[in-house]
């Protein structure tokens, strides 16, 4: 017969879906969901406390070590893993700039926001943006506007302040094109608000090269360790907004790797282990050792 049959007891190849049920892929899900959560666990606090340098090294390094450990199975999850879990740790370090960890101040004074230097909440009985001294990171475009990207600074006063006074606290805005419920802008300072959430400096964020600029521009005084806010109308929601997007990261990271694993099992073709790659004898070396065997045993018995 030319039709070759496999031998009794040797496993036929596994259809593509079959793939999708091995332990071994979910396995490696398993292991990225844990690096995710791990990498997000390391890096968040060190954002939230303003280690933005700190973040960025444990984001690349945590990061590139536990994607070698999630896709350890085959080279191509490696690499993927490895790309994949220190951009996740990246895209956290780079948009998280809000204090996330941290108590409410509740309704205070503004000179008794001193008081609660790891507050990430404040509520103020009586305070408002001086836009009239707000200052940019960058210099005016020649028409006059303020450029985009641009971080601008403006001193939270009481409503008896004058400028020989020490600042006790500074709003925080950022000159971008999104709409006015961004409470980046400074939109939000034009708004009767009397609430704010802690700024977080980042190397991505230069607010402190403003603030430098209006402390020499208009002759002002900071408090010493005056917090930078943003001005916004309710600061638990934006907490809460920020806590979703960190979560909408982390899915989405989750999900990548999830993805990449089901396409690696459908569309890569599958590596058979060696024993089974080497199979059992064919036929004629069984019968070419059934020949020497009668003769090796005949020169011994001669």
């Amino acid at each position: 017969m030319n039709a070759v049959m496999s031998a009794p007891g040797e496993p036929n190849a596994p259809g593509r879906l079959r793939r999708l049920i091995r332990p071994t892929l979910w396995r490696a899900a398993a292991r990225g969901l844990a690096a995710v959560l791990v990498v997000a666990a390391v890096v968040v606090p060190l954002v939230s406390l303003g280690w933005t340098m700190l973040a960025i090294f444990m984001a690349v390094v945590l990061g590139l070590n536990l994607g070698l450990w999630a896709g350890r199975d085959s080279g191509l999850a490696s690499l993927a893993s490895a790309v994949l879990m220190p951009i996740v740790g990246l895209i956290i370090t780079h948009y998280c700039d809000i204090q996330l960890i941290g108590s409410r101040a509740g309704m205070i004074a503004l000179h008794d926001v001193g008081r609660f230097p790891y507050a990430a909440q404040f509520r103020f009985t009586d305070a408002r943006v001086a836009t009239e001294f707000s200052t940019s990171s960058l210099p005016r475009r020649p028409d006059g506007a303020a450029q985009r990207g641009a971080w601008r600074v403006a001193p939270i006063v009481a409503g008896n302040w004058t400028p020989s006074e020490p600042v006790q606290a500074w709003a925080v805005a950022d000159v971008s094109g999104y709409g006015p419920l961004d409470f980046r802008t400074p939109r939000s300072w034009q708004q009767s608000y009397r609430a704010g959430v802690r700024y977080v400096a980042t190397a991505f964020s230069p607010a402190h090269t403003a603030l430098a600029r209006a402390l020499e521009r208009f002759d002002l005084t900071a408090a010493p360790h005056a917090p930078l806010l943003y001005w916004v109308e309710e600061p638990q929601s934006i907490i809460a907004d920020e806590r979703t997007f960190l979560a909408w990261v982390m899915f989405g990271g989750v999900a990548t790797w999830l993805f990449f694993l089901i396409g690696e099992a459908l569309l890569v073709p599958a590596t058979a282990p060696p024993d089974a790659r080497q199979g059992q004898p064919r036929p004629a070396e069984r019968s070419s050792g059934a020949d020497v065997l009668p003769g090796s045993a005949g020169g011994g018995a001669a």
